[in-house]
């Protein structure tokens, strides 16, 4: 199997590493007989102001990577830190408006909304190497250190702690109230907005698509959603969510190591992308084996990579 090192001794230049990625699509392609785009983004930035999240602009990427694809079946090869949830469902609406049947493949890691994108799929792909993660929602707040982001569930807890407290002791009022004015009163509103959101878009997705047709497909979907929107399960919003617990949950989960071909050229691809991340500027990146190559730099600019005419896959399904 290709290793992230081999990748580094082999490619040297730009136009051999993008023709690498566009070949080793073309040999998944053949392999599986499926049409595949790639999202994926830099998930080592950090930063609020660093572009790689799931947002509205990424319409406009999946718009060009299905672009007169005629397959009703479409793989995804996903690496994502999440981001919007009101984005993902656009993208959602737009991926099954379009097909039948798509499977996520996930390489590394799927957090958050990119999560709730692959809970979207029929079929979720990945290995040891492989983890989603919580979908609880999290508020963006602006504090004297700094932006941070905050789980939306720990802040119901706290105010429901203080007034727990308020109830049993009202001069601890003095203590607290230099902490409540910090917050805008429409806080609590936005926070239990938010967790409604994530836990219903998922457990629609998933009672639409990876369990139609399953009797206990509504209970079971809401189930796993809950889990999944559960920060007090979950405990931190990047926890791991592997192979086995999601598969223990009841997600409908492949194991790459059963097709050990298509996890080698899926391997090498996602290699390929993480070396393209670290020798360039972008933050996002868009492909398929038809001619779209969109990369999202930070500072953002959206960028098309030149590069050889598509030649189309023989082994793509009409």
């Amino acid at each position: 199997m290709s290793t992230f090192q081999q990748q580094i001794d082999n490619i040297k230049d730009a136009n051999q590493h993008q023709k690498a990625r566009i070949d080793t699509i073309r040999q998944i392609e053949n392999l599986t007989g499926r049409p595949l785009i790639v999202y994926a983004a830099n998930t080592r930035r950090r930063g609020f102001d660093v572009p790689n999240r799931i947002d509205d602009s990424d319409i406009i990427g999946f718009s060009d990577l299905i672009e007169g694809i005629k397959s009703k079946k479409l793989d995804v090869l996903l690496h994502s830190p999440g981001g919007s949830a009101e984005a993902t469902e656009r993208i959602v609406n737009l991926l099954r408006e379009n097909f039948e049947h798509i499977r996520f493949l996930i390489p590394n890691a799927a957090y958050s909304a990119a999560t709730m994108l692959a809970l979207s799929g029929d079929e979720i792909w990945m290995d040891e190497r492989s983890t989603l993660g919580p979908i609880d929602p999290q508020i963006i707040l602006s504090t004297p250190q700094g932006v941070t982001s905050v789980p939306a569930q720990a802040i119901l807890d706290a105010f429901g702690r203080v007034r727990d407290v308020l109830k049993k002791e009202p001069e601890a009022l003095a203590v607290y109230l230099p902490i409540l004015q910090k917050y805008d009163l429409h806080i609590l509103e936005i926070c239990e907005n938010a967790l409604k959101l994530s836990f219903t878009l998922a457990q629609t997705w998933l009672e639409k698509y990876m369990f139609r047709g399953l009797p206990d497909g509504k209970e079971r979907a809401r189930r796993i959603a809950k889990k999944l929107s559960s920060h007090q399960e979950n405990l931190s919003h990047g926890r791991t969510i592997g192979i086995r617990k999601a598969q223990e949950w009841g997600l409908i989960v492949r194991d790459f190591r059963e097709e050990p071909e298509l996890r080698k050229y899926i391997w090498e691809l996602y290699c390929l992308i993480e070396l393209y991340f670290d020798r360039t500027l972008a933050v996002k990146l868009f492909e398929n084996s038809r001619g779209v190559s969109l990369a999202v730099n930070y500072p953002e600019q959206v960028l098309q990579i030149p590069g050889p005419p598509p030649v189309p896959s023989s082994s793509q399904e009409p």
